[in-house]
Formats: structure tokens, C-alpha cells, sequence
């Protein structure tokens, strides 16, 4: 019995060692299972609601999506419509049988195969650039083109024209814009329509000008095929249109809001200052912008554009730039008009450039005077005037120029110590140097402009008159003679015989 007992009690250790063994191996092994699937290279394919199954590379699908597709339109001949709808999505998976290229192709394949084998309608694919619509008809092709070109060819002048795409892989046609009547322009190159020939050369006679359209074309590619698609598929001429024009489509505006200035608002938007500036006309760097004030910030752009060639005449008022008349015994400061300009008016012949309406270019190719501009004739100096600097080392200035004591005191006194150094304000010759009655000594200068300097109450005069003197050369020493209350320098300037205010000319 006992023996029994103690069978039971290590079968029952047994099973619960081996139960915490399995659990420790759970609790080791598992976090490497799931990171091994993180890791697996596992991606499912599905098409058009489709699950076709699992592949070790994701990129793949899309490379074999597009050759399955050209395959199949080389095969129907034509362009197939297809709207294809892959997903890829990457699963963690440890275990999962992958597909081969081959057997990822075959079962692409076949999907496609099937939709491409649906009742299709034979219609017309118009590709523009990365764009592709389907219209029912060719004349529908047609109407659709002569549409966006009538928007710029008011009169219709020209035609479109659908003509073979020479060197593409499936028969297409591209499109000409053709004027009826074309009358020859010098160096313009006509073709001869529905000749295989070499383009001719159309000349006429010099001088003589044509006004209106001279050539009207699409900016973008345009490739026009057969196509297979399903009816539902196609759209209305007018539907085109909008879609291409963006006749429905409105500017996308920008309201201001506190902080803004052009530059963060060009910023924020991801357009440069300068479109800013172009799209907002009467805006400018000075322009105070308002909390609400909206602003365009862009245009709809059509995806199909029409350049226009255009030659105009206008007339229109001119004047003849300035005539200047230099004079190297004047100071630059001085001018004086010696004719009076008149405006004149003549004729121009241009040819200009639009895309979509708005002009891109202008080249003035004739003009014809009808009454000529007279120009503007102004006689100037070419000398520097000469520049002046304060007298003294000091700045301090004690009186100034202006009314004191019931007179003019006519210049400005400068606290400076006798002795102090006195200087040139500007070059010269001295006037006069010595005894002056009230100024005491003093010192006279006269400049190549005019005017005058004065320095009086000195305590020394270190020039003579008639001496020609530097800007910033010592020309006497600072004193307290004459009618003076105390040590400084009185400093004068004198223009035209008149005591003007000195600070109003030094530097």
C-alpha cells in the first residue's frame, strides 16, 4: 500500500516537472517565433478583390502588374482599357508556401485576361502626358480639341487635324493645327497637307506685315489610339472639356491670420515670394496685410495648353531717354535743363506669345516714328563737392548759432581749453589771418564751393593769408581774445555773404 502511495506522489512530480519544462519552453521559444515572423518575407497579392496568394518579394507584383498588361494590349492589338486594383500587404508568417514570378504572372494573367475579354465598345483613348479619357468617336476626339482651341481662337482661323504618329509601337494619331488661307510669312515653313514631301520654303516680299493668328498649338504631347474599353468608360464631350480646361475648378485662396507676412504666408503654402506677388496683383512688399484678407495662392492650371502665336500693330505715346551734358568745372550738386523733353508717338508692329490667354512673350519686330520724341537735356557737374569736419577734438558746444542777447549770434561756440589744436574744416585758401575786432584773432577761409569758414577768439594764428590750406591741418591754437566771455572757439559758416548754422553742414 505504501508503495503504491509513494508511485502516485512521483508520478505526480513527473508530470508537473514536465509541465513547467513545456512552459519554460513556451516562455523561451515564443518571443522567437513572433520575431521570426516579424522577419518572415511574406507578402500577399490580391487583385481586384481577388487573393491570389503569397510572395517573398513585395515590389515584384507591381513590375509583373505592368508587363501582364502590355502583353495583353499587344495581343488585342489596341489599347485595352484596364483599371487594375493591386494591394500588397506584408503578413507575419512563419510558415506559408511562397509563389514563384512565373506563377505570379500566369495567375495576373488570367485575371486581367478575363476583364480584357468583356464586351468592349471600339472608342477613342486621348493620352496627354500621364492623362488618359476615352471618347466614343473620333469626330468626338475632334470637337473635344477644337473646343480647348476656341477658347483662344475666337475668330477660328484654325482647324485640328488628326494626323499618323510616325514611330510609336501601335497606330496613333497626334494632332495639326491648321490655318485655312495661309498666307506666307518670310521664313515661315508651310507643308504641304497630305504630301510626303519635304517642307518648302515660303518667302514675301520685305517689310510687309500680316495681323492676326499666325499659329496656334497644343503645349502637350497629345496621343490619340483605337481603344477596347467598356461604354461606361467613356465620357461626354463636355465632360473632356471641363476636365481639361478646369473651366468648374476655382482659385484656392488663403485667409490672413494673425503674425502673417507675405514670406511666412509664400512659406507656409510651399509656393515662392514671387508667384505670391504675380498671383495677387497690387500687392506688394509695402502693402500692410489684413487679419481676414484673402489671398490667391493658386491657380487651376488646364491640362491641356494653348500657345498662340499672334502678330499685332498698336500705337502708342514714347519718349527718348535723358541726354545729360556733363560739366567737370561743376560741382554734382549743380544741373541745369537745357532742353525740355516732348513725348512722341509711333507705330508697332510685335509678335506676341500667350499661353492660355496670358501673354509670356513680346518681339518688337518693326516701328514706325509718327511724331518723334524730343529728349530731355540736362547739363551737370561732375566734382565732388567738398565735405566738411568739425574744427576741434572737443564736441562740447556752448552756444549755439541763433538768436542771443537781442542779436545773431551767427556761428557756434565750442568749450574747448586755450591752446587747444584748431583745424581746416575742409580745404581752401586763407581769406584772412590776424587781429579782427571783436572775433580777436581769427582766421578767414574760402573754399572751392563758395563758402567760408571762420575761427575766431584764437590765442595764435599759425597761417597767412593767401596760403592754401588741407582739410584737418593745425591752423591755429584756441584762445579767449577779443569780445569773449571765457576760453573757446567760435566757428562760423558763411554762404552766398550770409551766417548760416554750421551744424547743418559739418560732418
Amino acid at each position: 500500500m505504501k508503495k503504491r502511495k509513494s508511485l502516485k506522489k512521483i508520478a505526480r512530480i513527473t508530470i508537473l516537472k514536465s509541465m513547467l519544462a513545456i512552459a519554460g519552453c513556451v516562455v523561451l521559444v515564443y518571443p522567437l517565433m513572433e520575431k521570426a515572423k516579424e522577419n518572415s518575407n511574406y507578402y500577399q497579392v490580391t487583385l481586384n478583390g481577388q487573393v491570389i496568394g503569397g510572395i517573398a518579394e513585395g515590389e515584384i507584383a507591381s513590375r509583373i502588374l505592368k508587363d501582364v498588361r502590355l502583353a495583353i494590349t499587344k495581343e488585342e492589338g489596341s489599347l485595352v482599357y484596364m483599371e487594375p486594383e493591386l494591394v500588397v500587404t506584408k503578413e507575419n508568417r512563419l510558415f506559408g508556401t511562397r509563389m514563384t514570378e512565373e506563377e505570379l504572372e500566369a495567375e495576373i494573367y488570367a485575371i486581367l485576361k478575363a476583364d480584357a475579354t468583356l464586351p468592349k465598345a471600339t472608342t477613342y483613348a486621348v493620352k496627354i502626358e500621364e492623362n488618359i479619357l476615352y471618347l466614343s468617336t473620333k469626330e468626338e476626339v475632334v470637337e473635344l480639341l477644337e473646343g480647348v482651341k476656341n477658347r483662344f481662337d475666337t475668330k477660328q482661323e484654325f482647324t485640328v487635324e488628326l494626323v499618323e504618329n510616325e514611330g510609336k509601337e501601335f497606330t496613333s494619331l497626334t494632332t495639326n493645327l491648321v490655318k485655312a488661307d495661309m498666307e506666307m510669312r518670310e521664313g515661315a515653313i508651310v507643308y504641304a497637307a497630305g504630301e510626303e514631301t519635304e517642307p518648302i520654303e515660303a518667302t514675301q516680299a520685305e517689310n510687309t506685315f500680316q495681323n492676326g493668328v499666325l499659329s496656334i498649338e497644343f503645349e502637350q504631347d497629345i496621343e490619340i489610339t483605337e481603344s477596347n474599353v467598356p461604354v461606361s468608360a467613356c465620357t461626354t464631350v463636355q465632360e473632356a472639356l471641363d476636365m481639361l480646361t478646369k473651366d468648374k475648378e476655382e482659385n484656392q485662396v488663403y485667409e490672413v491670420i494673425a503674425g502673417d507676412c507675405m514670406s511666412i504666408i509664400a512659406e507656409k503654402n510651399e509656393i515662392s515670394l514671387n508667384r505670391l506677388y504675380d498671383l495677387n496683383t497690387g500687392v506688394t512688399g509695402d502693402t500692410t496685410l489684413q487679419i481676414g484678407q484673402e489671398l490667391i495662392i493658386t491657380v487651376p492650371e488646364p491640362e491641356l495648353s494653348v500657345l498662340v502665336e499672334e502678330e499685332v500693330t498698336y500705337e502708342e505715346d514714347y519718349q527718348v531717354d535723358t541726354v545729360y551734358i556733363d560739366n567737370d568745372s561743376w560741382y554734382n550738386t549743380e544741373t541745369v535743363v537745357r532742353q525740355e523733353g516732348s513725348v512722341g508717338y509711333h507705330e508697332i508692329v510685335a509678335v506676341v506669345n500667350t499661353r492660355n490667354g496670358k501673354e509670356v512673350d513680346r518681339e518688337i519686330i518693326q516701328e514706325n516714328v509718327i511724331v518723334e520724341s524730343q529728349p530731355k537735356i540736362i547739363e551737370r557737374g561732375t566734382l565732388t563737392p567738398p565735405t566738411y569736419i568739425w574744427p576741434t577734438y572737443s564736441y562740447t558746444i556752448t552756444s549755439r548759432f541763433g538768436q542771443r542777447w537781442g542779436r545773431l549770434h551767427g556761428g557756434v561756440d565750442i568749450g574747448v581749453s586755450s591752446g587747444t589744436t584748431v583745424m581746416a574744416s575742409s580745404s581752401g585758401r586763407v581769406v584772412s589771418a590776424g587781429w579782427n575786432g571783436d572775433y580777436g584773432y581769427c582766421i578767414l577761409l574760402q573754399h572751392p564751393d563758395g563758402r567760408q569758414t571762420r575761427y575766431a577768439h584764437l590765442n595764435k594764428v599759425l597761417v597767412s593769408a593767401g596760403e592754401s590750406v588741407s582739410q584737418g591741418q593745425k591752423i591755429g591754437l584756441s584762445g579767449n581774445t577779443g569780445r569773449s566771455t571765457g576760453p573757446h572757439l567760435h566757428f562760423e559758416m558763411i554762404i552766398n555773404g550770409s551766417r548760416v548754422n554750421p551744424l547743418d553742414y559739418v560732418g
